[in-house]
């Protein structure tokens, strides 16, 4: 039956047209390149590094693939393939079957640390100090095994997060802590901390009892310890046979798991004050425009406020990237990082945003945005009223952004906040014109309670993120000019001429995007209505 699965889900797969082929083929060689070139830098490292440091490292790296392999899917706001049980139930296929394809899947998923454990071990081979290459089998055997412990750990690790995830309110904790997981070691060494204990622990990686430090023995024994490889091969069995009960017993819980029930909560009684307030709120946009535009960016205020998916990327917004600039303000002090921290941060922000937003906001309407080509409003209003509630979100991020700054007694001159929303209103004319573009050209449906999954269509988010500095240039060069001349007048006239470009560029964006979704409204509809294969990603 697996077979019959994987051909489904290549079916399900084949895309309509050829015209993005080459944008994947790019992301695919940019990407891939990049880990090549890492498992080509841990090969050369492994082949003329002395025995001492071979013990040293070897147990830090691996430590450090196991970790990337569990956590790097849910940290890039991705989990991965994994099979959709609620299509596959239905058939009388074996769960043992079942749990093989998702354990395939996690082989996709961490494709990248094997090209990396390949290259280490290639580089072992070349090293005496492992035994050369008369250790061919022992080398080999250790690495498929610490890759099959890593592929049933990620099993389980994925289906207990999944299910977490699914529950309200525990799902934006959950992702927020591993976002902080990540950021917090990079934090610590950037700002010049170090603790007394952290050399001791990074030898302390190559002590028995761990999985890295098991396989670390396995590939590289120790030739005054009688016995040290057996028990290291006894210890790694131990560990991939306890990842593969953790794997296969948390498959089954996800078997048996309902997620619509656990999302399901009961509506509890909400006062008549807050009821009030709360109306009034969303009812501001009718004070500022007429319908049909007031109606729209009233939707679209309530449905980015309810969803998780959005919830989850504004506050990672001022907290994971607060903490990702967070850094570069004492790097330089009053240098230029130091000096516009708060616009670098909420120009970040306002790129995480993005993700569900303007680079794809027809992605939460999914088949609802049928109505916006049915109903007799321009699609132009639709497009202007999701950018305006989009814009609402920013600027409360900046004010956000900027309570904190203040909280946390970084001090910034007083025009510094009007500067901040000043730059931000530019470059977002800049980024939604190209998102309202993408928007048409690369709609993905999206889920807006799942938060563990990015945003946009990958090969056109990919394309944009690589335009991203270009997108940028007329805002960087009023920058340049502020630090070239060092003037005030020269930096707001060169802003002042990025702004009228921004709003030129904003129109002809429009109007490429309504000509567009005009023109290729069936794909587009085709694409929101998209019901996935037996594999969800």
């Amino acid at each position: 039956m697996i077979v019959p699965i994987l051909r489904a889900q290549l079916l399900s797969m084949r895309p309509g047209s050829r015209r993005n082929l080459g944008v994947s083929i790019l992301t695919a060689v940019v990407w891939y390149g990049f880990w090549c070139f890492v498992a080509c830098w841990a090969g050369f490292y492994a082949a003329y590094a002395d025995e001492a440091t071979l013990r040293y490292a070897l147990p830090i790296g691996l430590a450090a693939i196991c970790f990337y392999w569990q956590a790097m899917p849910v940290l890039s706001a991705s989990m991965g393939s994994a099979l959709d049980l609620r299509k596959l139930l239905l058939y009388p296929i074996p769960h043992q079957e079942l749990f093989l394809v998702e354990v395939l899947l996690r082989l996709m998923t961490g494709l990248e640390m094997v090209m990396v454990l390949a290259g280490g071990t290639l580089g072992l081979l070349a090293n005496r100090a492992a035994g050369g290459f008369t250790a061919l089998p022992r080398l080999a055997g250790a690495t498929l095994l610490f890759v099959a412990f890593n592929l049933l750990l990620a099993s389980g690790t994925r289906s207990l997060l999944e299910r977490l995830l699914s529950k309200r309110k525990v799902r934006e904790l959950v992702a927020l802590l591993m976002a902080m997981l990540w950021m917090g070691p990079r934090l610590l060494i950037r700002s010049g901390f170090r603790p007394k204990w952290l050399h001791a622990a990074g030898a302390g990686m190559g002590a028995f009892g761990s999985p890295w430090s098991a396989a670390a023995r396995a590939l590289l024994p120790a030739q005054h310890e009688a016995g040290s490889l057996w028990l290291a091969w006894v210890s790694l069995c131990a560990w991939t046979l306890l990842a593969g009960w953790f794997g296969r017993g948390q498959f089954e819980r996800n078997l048996r798991y309902d997620a619509l029930a656990a999302q399901a909560t009961s509506l509890k009684p909400v006062s008549g004050r807050a009821q009030f307030w709360k109306g009034a709120l969303y009812r501001i946009p009718a004070l500022l425009w007429r319908d049909p535009l007031a109606a729209i960016v009233e939707k679209e205020l309530r449905t980015l406020a309810r969803s998780a998916r959005f919830r989850m990327v504004f506050v990672m917004g001022f907290s994971f990237g607060l903490m990702v600039w967070l850094p570069t303000r004492g790097s330089a002090p009053g240098g230029g990082f130091s000096r516009n921290f708060l616009t670098l941060v909420c120009v970040y922000a306002m790129t995480l945003i993005g993700q569900v937003t303007y680079w794809n906001c027809f992605g939460l309407d999914r088949s609802a945005a049928l109505f916006y080509f049915a109903a007799p409003q321009p699609l132009s209003r639709v497009l202007l009223g999701k950018n305006i509630a989009c814009l609402f979100f920013v600027y409360l991020e900046t004010l956000v952004l900027s309570g904190i700054t203040l909280a946390l007694r970084m001090s910034f001159a007083p025009g510094q906040l009007a500067e901040t929303l000043v730059v931000v209103t530019i470059c977002a004319m800049y980024l939604m014109a190209v998102g309202n573009i993408s928007s048409v050209r690369y709609p993905r449906a999206l889920s807006p309670e799942r938060v563990g999954r990015g945003g946009g269509g990958n090969r056109g988010q990919v394309l944009v993120m690589l335009l991203y500095p270009l997108l940028l240039l007329p805002v960087i060069l009023a920058y340049v000019a502020r630090w070239v001349f060092g003037s005030e007048t020269a930096f707001l006239a060169v802003l002042g001429i990025a702004a009228a470009i921004g709003g030129v560029l904003y129109w002809l964006g429009m109007e490429s995007a309504v000509r567009t979704a005009a023109a290729q409204r069936q794909n587009i509809l085709q694409e929101l209505c998209r019901d996935g294969g037996p594999v969800e990603s």
